[in-house]
């Protein structure tokens, strides 16, 4: 693999890399190829299923009507405006 190609694939994966870095990228990714290219020599067979559980969740048996306790958490809000509306804190950052 040349610095070429290692520069296209950082080019068409959209990833920065230095000079140093596609040095280094150049003599470990023939390393890697040449892992997965031994790993699917060995062969088997890839098994896609998940076993006797197909579904984790448990079932819901005490369901309640849709909004049933809407006011009641509405009501515990410790600040609201004149509207109606809650007011929360902001949690968005710059970062």
């Amino acid at each position: 693999m040349t610095d070429v190609d290692v520069g296209k694939l950082a080019e068409l994966s959209r990833i920065a890399v230095s000079e140093a870095e596609l040095m280094q990228l150049e003599k470990e990714i023939p390393e890697i190829l040449r892992f997965v290219e031994q790993i699917s020599e060995a062969g088997g067979e890839v098994s896609k299923s998940t076993g006797d559980h197909y579904n984790v969740f448990r079932e819901d048996t005490h369901a309640h009507e849709s909004g049933l306790y809407s006011q009641t958490l509405i009501d515990a809000m410790p600040h609201k405006t004149e509207e109606g509306y809650l007011k929360v804190r902001k949690i968005i950052s710059q970062e």
